[in-house]
Order: structure tokens, then sequence, then C-alpha cells
């Protein structure tokens, strides 16, 4: 039986901010504020001290009314002593309502994800490559490409866990990331399909459902967070983005880019790192052909929108953000024009700080765009795509160190990557190419991935692999 391993829990803390907790911090409510992890009080609220209350009390006086004798056409005096009112009937008394118990309250709303503020547990241990913080503080972002569970992946997971007592067991296959992923401040992963119901039935290609049974294995990674919109968000409808949130809440793993409400949709999620605040941010060109059931289920890439978002995730104490793009021409290693210009907008704004991209299934450039890096595309991180496009059996590990300098303004720094292949030989793995020794089935994907990666100039503005 093999021993489990087990990275320590990363506690995640749900601080949920929607506009009841603005309102309330209108009024003062103890515990408002960024420091509990609430969003600024919007401009325009008003409170009860903003209702006048110094008007001057009005007294009416009504003068009273003396009857004038009135005449008849025939010339008769009627009388104008007032005629008495007539004497009500008796009104029956009211029986006393019979008592009815109480109704049943409502059932209590979802609770709102993504969160508005999640904390982040302290990193596992250093991280391979590591640089030397170059500001006051530093923190570093993680990032990798598609999780994209193709049927033979679940069958390598059952074969993992004989003996074990478990159903299926996934991180034999990601194990070997850990001494990059682990000690990170934030690892982001980019779940790529909707969750099925830990029964089943599984699917893939073209309506994927995976097994939930995957988060256990990201999380002992070192994972803390997933972006979950892309092409096959709606595979499975309302019924699967549900279904993959409450897996991924469960779990303890923070999400964005699918959500339960519109209210979910519009609050930014803040990740608190030992090392800063993140914001994070997930995106996808269009859902295959699906059309969501309501316009805000998953997040469609419009940059004044994005923009929006990135803006409120500052305004709610972001010290970074980070926007996932799933964009671009599948298998096809060179960025669009569409991508390389929707990255330069983004990052022309100071609410956007890092770009990476997902859904090509091979890798992609790294560029320095300004002060600030966009890499196009991750590849693969784990995936079983047995098809002749060359490529997709390669992917990066991307790590970006931010540092923050003496006026409290924050920088991308430092970029090291890692390149990977996935070695469809049986048992599947994530193997790194630039780690020693290398992969004995891609003895050349180190130079491939290295030329493709630096295309736009990547290696000239400091980027560079670690091992």
């Amino acid at each position: 039986m093999r021993a489990v391993r087990r990275r320590p829990a990363r506690t995640l803390a749900l601080a949920l901010a929607s506009a009841l907790t603005v309102a309330t911090a209108a009024c003062g409510t103890p515990g408002s504020g960024l420091d509990a992890g609430v969003r600024p009080l919007a401009a325009g609220t008003t409170s009860m001290s903003d209702v006048r209350t110094d008007a001057p009390d009005l007294t009416v006086t009504v003068p009273a009314l003396t009857a004038a004798p009135t005449t008849e056409p025939d010339g008769t005096e009627v009388s104008s002593d007032p005629v008495p009112d007539p004497v009500p009937e008796p009104v029956p008394e009211t029986p006393e309502p019979t008592p009815q118990p109480a109704p049943e309250p409502p059932p209590a709303a979802p609770t709102p994800t993504p969160a508005a503020d999640v904390q982040v547990a302290p990193a596992a241990g250093p991280q391979a490559g590591t640089l030397p913080c170059p500001g006051v503080r530093c923190l570093t972002v993680a990032a990798t490409g598609d999780v994209l569970l193709h049927p033979q992946l679940v069958e390598q997971a059952r074969r993992n866990a004989d003996g074990t007592g478990a159903d299926m067991d996934f991180f034999p296959m990601l194990a070997a990331q850990q001494p990059w992923i682990a000690g990170a401040d934030l690892a982001v992963c980019h779940l790529e399909t909707p969750l099925a119901p830990s029964g089943g039935p599984f699917s893939g290609y073209p309506a994927f459902s995976v097994p939930p049974q995957v988060l256990p294995a990201l999380l002992e990674t070192g994972y803390d967070a997933c972006t979950t919109a892309s092409n096959h968000t709606l595979d499975q409808g309302t019924e699967g983005v549900q279904r993959t949130l409450d897996a991924l809440d469960a779990a303890g793993l923070a999400h964005d880019g699918s959500y339960r409400t519109e209210a979910d949709s519009r609050t930014p999620l803040v990740l608190n790192t030992a090392g800063g605040r993140v914001g994070l941010i997930s995106a996808s060109y269009g859902w295959n052909g699906f059309r969501p059931d309501e316009p805000w289920r998953a997040t469609g890439i419009d940059v004044e929108r994005l923009l929006e978002k990135a803006r409120a995730a500052k305004a709610a104490g972001a010290d970074v953000v980070v926007v996932a793009l799933h964009a671009g021409e599948e298998y096809d290693s060179t960025p669009t024009a569409e991508q390389r210009n929707v990255a330069a907008r983004l990052l022309a704004d100071p609410a956007v700080d890092l770009i990476v991209g997902h859904h090509a299934h091979v890798v992609q450039p790294i560029e320095r765009i300004g002060d600030k890096w966009a890499i196009h595309g991750l590849g693969n991180t784990v995936a079983a795509q047995f098809d002749e496009v060359h490529g997709t059996r390669n992917g990066l590990l991307v790590r970006v160190q931010f540092s923050q300098d003496a006026e409290g303004r924050w920088t991308a720094g430092d970029l090291g990557w890692v390149a990977s292949y996935q070695d469809l030989r049986s048992p599947f793995r994530w193997c790194p190419l630039t780690a020693p020794g290398g992969c004995p089935d891609d003895p050349d994907g180190l130079a491939r991935v290295t030329d493709v990666v630096n295309a736009l100039g990547a290696d000239r503005a400091g980027a560079h692999p670690i091992g």
C-alpha cells in the first residue's frame, strides 16, 4: 500500500463582500473595511445621517364655519341648523383570529462564491529557483496549463489507487510539479472541464464530465486556486457549472470564471497570501456553441468588462491582479493578433499586472509588454491527446515574482519557467524538461519549447528557464 503523500492543508477562510455588506458598512457596522476583506463603500452611498431633520413644524389653523340660512326657489326659508348625524348601527365584534403556525423560513441562499477575500496558507517550503526579493516585500505566483482529463487518465488514476482503499489517485501524475508549485505564495491551475458526480458517469471529448477525485491531487501538489472559464465550461450545462463550484468549495480551492449567481459574478476574488493580496480573473473566448442560461454564468473576453472586474479587485484591496484568458487557435504555437491586442490593452491599464493564457494545448511565447508579462499559452499540464499534432505533450509551469518598492508600487519582475512533457506511457506522468536528466522520450523537447517561449523576445526581457 503506497503511503499517501499529503501537503500541509491550505486553509481558505471565505469572507464575502455583497451589496448587504456594503450597506451595513455605510452605517458603521463593526468589522467593515478592507482589513476585514470587505469591498470599500461605493461612491454615492447614503446613510440616515444624510436625511434632513431640521424642517420647522407646521401648524394649520382652520377657522370655525357659520352656516348661513338658505331659501328654496318657492321662497321657503330653510333652517341653517345642522342636521344631527344619524346614530350609527352597532358594529359586531371581530372574532379573534385563530393562531397560525409561523411560516417556514425560506431556504438559505447558496453561499456566494467566489468570495471577496480568501486566505491562502503560507507556502509549504522554499520554492525551487526562487530569487532574493529585490523590494520591501515580494510575492510569487505560479501558473500552469490545461488540466484536461481524458478517459485514459481516469483509468490510470484507478490503477494508481490499487491497494490504497481509494477509488482514484491522480497525484502521481502531478507529483513532479511540487518543487515549484508548493513553494509559491499563490499557485493557480486551469480546470478546463466541468466535474461529474464522484460516481460518474464520466465522459471525454467533445462534452467533458470528469472525476472530482482530481481535486485532492491538485491540493496535494500545492495549488490554491483554479480558473474555470473555458470553451468546455458549459459542457454539462448549468448543473455542471454548479456541481463544479460545489466540489471546488468542498475541496478548499478558490475559483473564478463561472458563477452560481449574478452577485458572485460581480464579486472580485482576492486571495490573501503571505506576500500580498492577489486578485484573480478568468475569462474565455466562447463556449463551444452552448448558450449560458444567464449572461453572467461565465465570463467572456470583453476588454472593458475585464477592466471593470480588475478595477473592482484593486478597489477591494488587491496588490496584484492576474487575468487568465482562454483564447487563441488550438495547436498553433503563434498567438493570434487578437490575443496580443487584448493582452496589450489589458496590461496598459494599471489595474492588470499579469496575463496567463490557455486553450491552444501547445506552448506559446512569453512577451514583455511595458513592465509587465503576457504568457500567451501555457500548453497542457495533464492531458492525453494522442493525435499527431506536434507539441500537445509539452507545457509550461511559470513562476512570476512581484516586488513592492518603498513607495508601495508593485512591479512584475523575475519570470522563471519550467518546460514539461506529458509522458503518455503507462503510468502517465508530468515530466520537467528543465530538471536534471530531462525526459527520456523527448530529448529535443527543451530546445523546441525554448525557441517558442523566446519567439517574442522573452529571454532578452529577462525570462529564463529554472531547473
